[in-house]
């Protein structure tokens, strides 16, 4: 599929277009990979569903139903659709009007999207959750990743419209940091997808440093980067 133009003679003035259509299968590709995530996790909040039958090849029966991370991720994918860009106002709107609470919104979630529908203007919501501080769950990362992968080769232009994406829930600074590394990784995992590669895990973590900033985001990544190598138990048991 001829899908990237190259523009530039000197490969280090290279600028890499992709074209819209390329970028919204990869979009759609990430909603698909996170939907069927999404819908897999939430089988192991109930009673009875062992992660040892899994790896053994016995996942839970189905269906598997998708929760409120795959619900704000469609509204995230229809905004690049039909717009081609985040806008904070657009989207949030659609969070308030989509939001089901049955599909598992944490409860400052469901608070603050009810207040948005009602007419409060959103950074006043989202900017009361927790005393004042906002939140800093990882709500907004666990959406982001078509943003990421729509922005394949430009993942500066991809963090900023993960703020963009994030502020409207998560704002407390943490919350929207989670979000751009995690949009920052689907970028970079999306272009090595494009090239035909498979990228190593201290590539793809090392491509993060740049969009760091002191705090717990920061810390977490360093401690992820001790432990490539280490087990599956190891890794799930020190980050926490």
């Amino acid at each position: 599929m001829a899908v990237i133009a190259q523009l530039g003679d000197d490969c280090r003035d290279m600028v890499t277009v992709v074209h819209e259509g390329a970028r919204l299968d990869l979009c759609y590709d990430s909603l698909a990979g996170l939907s069927v995530g999404d819908a897999l996790g939430a089988q192991f909040f109930m009673a009875g569903r062992s992660v040892t039958e899994l790896a053994a090849g016995r996942p839970p029966a189905g269906v598997w139903e998708w929760t409120d991370d795959t619900e704000m991720a469609c509204s995230v994918v229809a905004e690049l659709r039909s717009r081609g860009e985040i806008e904070s106002d657009r989207l949030v709107a659609g969070f308030a009007n989509r939001c089901e609470p049955y599909r598992g919104y944490g409860g400052g979630a469901v608070v603050i999207l009810h207040e948005i529908r009602d007419g409060r203007p959103w950074r006043e919501a989202a900017g009361a959750a927790f005393g004042g501080q906002g939140s800093c769950g990882n709500g907004a990362a666990m959406r982001v990743s078509p943003v990421g992968a729509y922005h394949v080769h430009n993942p500066g232009r991809a963090a900023e419209q993960t703020i963009r994406s994030a502020e409207v829930t998560h704002a407390h600074p943490e919350g929207i940091v989670g979000a751009i590394v995690v949009a920052v990784a689907a970028a970079n995992a999306a272009a090595a997808r494009l090239a035909g590669e498979r990228p190593s895990p201290a590539r793809l973590l090392g491509a993060l440093t740049p969009y760091l900033v002191e705090g717990h985001v920061q810390r977490g990544i360093a401690r992820a980067r001790v432990l490539l190598g280490r087990s599956v138990a190891e890794a799930a048991y020190e980050p926490g």
